[in-house]
């Protein structure tokens, strides 16, 4: 999840975090075999917490692991039995104890570290990295995109993997268990925990990591990742498969997948109300000074996305949104008190025909 220490004590709660990385996983024993998908955060998805479309990211801040599960179990149509939340502690200690790890890094990063207090540098080129280099490699999505992140993430998962596999000290694998248990949380019973170590740690084990496709949408001047219906019904049947479960070849039982018409509109195949589409002070749009998707160079880009933010009227947002009053994020700690618009927007609603393609190289969803 999207949580430090420098969050917290900027307000914002471990419930109400986004989710940095959202990978779906199931395992197979009969082949011995774990699957990854990762979905990317801006991936539009009905939010059953709240009632409306948003990015998937945000689900976890409404409503913590349920609402996410939700989220992922709608647009996927597979069933997700258990969670396993991590936060960016558990990473960057896990890394250390195991004495670091080498990772090819693609460009010359210069990141929040690890509780957003300073910077991490990390130079391109195979090199061993410490804890707090891997979570830069890891974080990192301003120079390329959140698809490539989401690649880097499972690619360094599969490498600690590899690496715990090897520990020849009992007490180093504990001290690794009790990381990942002081900075998680989980509905695994002990027994799970211990059944799920032996297969993960097995040498023999199978990993496999998928990315979920798409392409870049903008609704109402905010980005969103728009999955591929094909893709979702490619990765759906392959984790259902996994799972024992029958194929699925319905569109329509995919509940948060959506179509454009012709008029350019997105439309739920549930025929949810288009209104149920909307914005909110969780705006991740590039652009935002908000946004953790960082700076734009483009003036235009950047007047669009602070005012994206600033439209969102908080007594409006009071009656839908849970988090609002908490502020989880700290927003309002040094943000400009927007005009008070709230009798103008009570009754508005969003403009589904201002929707356009996302320019294929901004490399950013």
């Amino acid at each position: 999840i999207d949580d430090n220490k420098g969050r917290r004590e900027n307000g914002q709660s471990t419930e109400h975090s986004r989710t940095d990385a959202m990978i779906l996983s199931t395992l197979n024993p009969d082949k011995n075999q774990v699957r990854m998908l990762s979905i990317p955060r801006d991936t539009i998805s009905y939010i059953p917490k709240v009632g409306y479309y948003d990015k998937i990211t945000h689900a976890h801040a409404y409503g913590g692991p349920v609402a996410a599960m939700d989220s992922v179990e709608g647009t996927l149509n597979v069933p997700v039995d258990y969670y396993v939340r991590v936060d960016m502690d558990a990473f960057v200690q896990a890394v250390d104890e195991l004495g670091g790890i080498y990772y090819d890094v693609p460009y010359d990063l210069n990141e929040p570290n690890t509780n957003d207090d300073g910077r991490t540098k990390v130079k391109k080129g195979y090199h061993k990295l410490n804890g707090d280099q891997a979570l830069a490699v890891a974080r990192t999505r301003h120079q390329d995109s959140d698809l490539k992140r989401g690649q880097r993430q499972m690619e360094l998962i599969k490498i600690l993997f590899k690496k715990a596999q090897k520990l020849d000290s009992v007490n180093k694998l504990n001290n690794l268990v009790e990381i990942v248990g002081k900075n998680s949380k989980h509905d695994l019973s002990n027994k799970d925990i211990q059944s799920l170590l032996s297969t993960y740690l097995s040498t023999n084990i199978k990993i496999k990591t998928n990315q979920l496709k798409g392409e870049n949408d903008m609704l109402n001047g905010v980005y969103y990742y728009n999955p591929d219906m094909k893709s979702i019904k490619k990765f759906s049947n392959l984790l259902r498969g996994d799972l024992g479960l029958s194929k699925i070849k319905n569109d329509d039982d995919f509940l948060n997948q959506r179509v454009i018409d012709q008029y350019g509109e997105l439309i739920p195949l549930t025929e949810i109300d288009k209104s149920l589409l909307r914005k909110n002070q969780h705006d991740t749009s590039k652009g935002n000074d908000n946004s953790d998707v960082g700076e734009d160079n483009n003036d235009n880009n950047q007047s669009q996305g602070q005012g994206d933010e600033q439209q969102n009227n908080q007594n409006q947002q009071d009656q839908i949104d849970p988090n609002a009053q908490q502020d989880p994020y700290g927003y309002n700690q040094d943000q400009q008190q927007a005009p008070d618009q709230s009798q103008q927007q009570e009754n508005q609603q969003p403009d589904m025909n201002n929707y356009q393609q996302a320019p294929s190289n901004q490399g950013y969803y």
